[in-house]
């Protein structure tokens, strides 16, 4: 199954660039099956990200990323400049990555984050941009359409300013992020141009109520579809990451999931793949994930700092495997030590998030009809 997302980019994609564009993904979506296979990469990564900061303007109950950006800082870290960041850029490039997604933090908070887009169109990938819209003003939604950008989620937490307020731990921010939905789709419609928007919500027990609500929010903002993320814990190790929910909660999250089902069965744009939203009880339940990762071959991260990473959930574990501060990241991605790493990653069970586990489902079409199967 392929997100409605992904899938209207590459419509794009093959309507600007032709079939040929199509045909050397085809090749790298084989060629991906091969390196899991044969143990070795054949082709680069077909989602590359970059983390332009750890620096954030909000606290929010579901993230430690500001904290860990402070605690860097102390350390006398400093983030890569624009130039070091265009480089990695062509990196990525050289490896033949489909598209790269640009996360943080809040990438807004750099000031060249559009320049960064702009650079990844101009190198043919799809650009990606993640943002909590605090500062999305009629500058920021004119230079990120400007800059070609394929697609950009906004986070909105909740259906009520109460709850999303609270979650982010800073009053105002659903109206700036309900306000920023709104401001781009204003902007696109009248530029034609075909920039994706989606909205996004971490789900947990504290809004779990609202998901119906988001969706109709999301259509009433003008956004193209809605994004559910099961709650994660920033920790390696799901069993051990808190006290285990009641059957209360896990009786809340089916009603949920069925819900979610249905309305997508009945035309709602809801991004989440049915094999995803199905997945969300193990989630709440603590439970490894049943499906195999494959981010070692699919998947490659760099932050700020130059550290690389097999996917964004390792970032939020600060596991990272290599640093290419002074070297290049096409090396590092057919190193042997990479691929010693590789086998590690395999292993991991211990993530939920979107980017991820949907990677990893379009990668193994079988896991579909496994998890609609199984019992929970």
């Amino acid at each position: 199954m392929i997100r409605r997302n992904l899938r209207d980019i590459i419509a794009k994609k093959v309507s600007k660039n032709g079939l040929g564009w199509l045909a050397r993904r085809s090749q790298q979506y084989l060629l991906l099956h091969l390196s899991d296979l044969l143990h070795r990469p054949l082709c680069g990564p077909a989602l590359g990200t970059i983390m332009v900061t750890y620096r954030c303007n909000y606290d929010c109950a579901m993230c430690d990323m500001p904290r860990k950006g402070a605690t860097q800082a102390m350390e006398g870290l400093q983030e890569f400049d624009t130039e070091r960041f265009r480089r990695i850029i062509s990196e990525f490039a050289r490896l033949g990555t489909a598209g790269i997604g640009f996360t943080g933090g809040e990438p807004l908070l750099r000031e060249d984050i559009f320049e960064l887009l702009a650079c990844t169109r101009k190198h043919g990938m799809i650009a990606h941009l993640n943002t909590n819209g605090y500062y999305l003003g009629d500058t920021e939604a004119r230079r990120i359409i400007e800059a070609g950008t394929d697609s950009v989620n906004i986070s909105l937490d909740g259906a009520t300013p109460a709850t999303h307020d609270r979650i982010r731990n800073r009053s105002g921010a659903f109206e700036r992020a309900a306000t920023a939905i709104d401001r781009l789709h204003r902007l696109r419609r009248q530029q034609k141009s075909p920039l994706r928007l989606k909205i996004v919500a971490v789900i947990d027990e504290t809004n779990i109520e609202e998901a119906p609500e988001l969706i109709h929010l999301s259509r009433e903002l003008g956004a193209d579809s809605m994004d559910f993320i099961p709650r994660q814990p920033f920790a390696p190790n799901l069993s051990g990451s808190g006290n285990l929910p009641d059957d209360m909660l896990l009786a809340r999250v089916d009603r949920l999931v069925d819900a979610l089902l249905q309305a997508r069965e009945e035309g709602a744009s809801i991004e989440n793949s049915p094999a995803h939203l199905r997945l969300f009880r193990s989630s709440f339940a603590g439970r490894p994930s049943p499906v195999r990762c494959r981010a070692g071959y699919n998947s490659l991260a760099v932050d700020c700092y130059g550290r690389v990473f097999p996917c964004v959930p390792w970032i939020n574990w600060g596991k990272f495997i290599a640093n290419v501060q002074q070297g290049s990241l096409v090396d590092v991605w057919h190193s042997a030590e990479y691929q010693q790493h590789r086998t590690v990653v395999s292993r991991c069970r211990d993530c939920y998030l979107n980017c991820q586990t949907e990677l990893n489902l379009l990668f193994d079409p079988l896991a579909h009809l496994r998890i609609r199967w199984r019992k929970n």
